[in-house]
């Protein structure tokens, strides 16, 4: 199989300067371009009572840096680190490298959903999914503790696992 590079394409650039400068814009793309699921995780609950997520019944793959990964079937995410703050809203993202290291970022919490920003995605990993959280009962969702299904929390989670080029940071503005 042909794999071909950033750095290839750039060669065809005579001026080091005016290759650096386009790297540095173009690199990001390429990354999450090389980066991502092919098919959806099914991210779920672990389990009632759980404080992580997990994949569904089938097993996933994504491609991290050119290379494919297998996350197999019910396999646990990484424990979720941050507090959202009740009555407003975040985002907690999973990803994978190419090792099958599994890492979470937590987002900035909004009033709304409109108002919540995405971690930075790190760079050679793949976004396997994110969860939306929404505290409305009692307290604050403490990640890592405090259960997704929590009947006085009230977390409210939602777990999305896109399969698209997505990328919240990419915006024209």
């Amino acid at each position: 199989m042909f794999s071909d590079t950033l750095n290839r394409w750039l060669a065809s650039i005579k001026d080091s300067q005016n290759q650096q400068s386009l790297k540095a814009i173009i690199a990001p793309l390429f990354d999450r371009t090389s980066s991502r699921m092919i098919n959806t995780a099914g991210l779920v609950i672990k389990a009632g009572g759980s404080a992580l997520v997990k994949t569904g019944a089938a097993d996933a793959y994504a491609i991290v840096k050119g290379d494919l990964v297998k996350i197999t079937a019910a396999t646990d995410m990484a424990a979720l680190v941050g507090t959202v703050t009740n009555a407003r809203f975040n985002v907690f993202c999973y990803f994978i490298d190419a090792a099958g290291a599994k890492t979470s970022a937590m987002g900035q919490e909004g009033a709304n959903l409109a108002a919540v920003n995405f971690p930075q995605f790190p760079e050679g990993k793949a976004l396997v999914g994110f969860s939306i959280v929404n505290p409305t009962g009692a307290g604050n969702f403490v990640g890592g503790t405090t259960p997704l299904d929590d009947a006085t929390v009230v977390p409210n989670a939602i777990h999305l696992s896109p399969v698209s080029g997505f990328d919240p940071a990419c915006i024209i503005g």
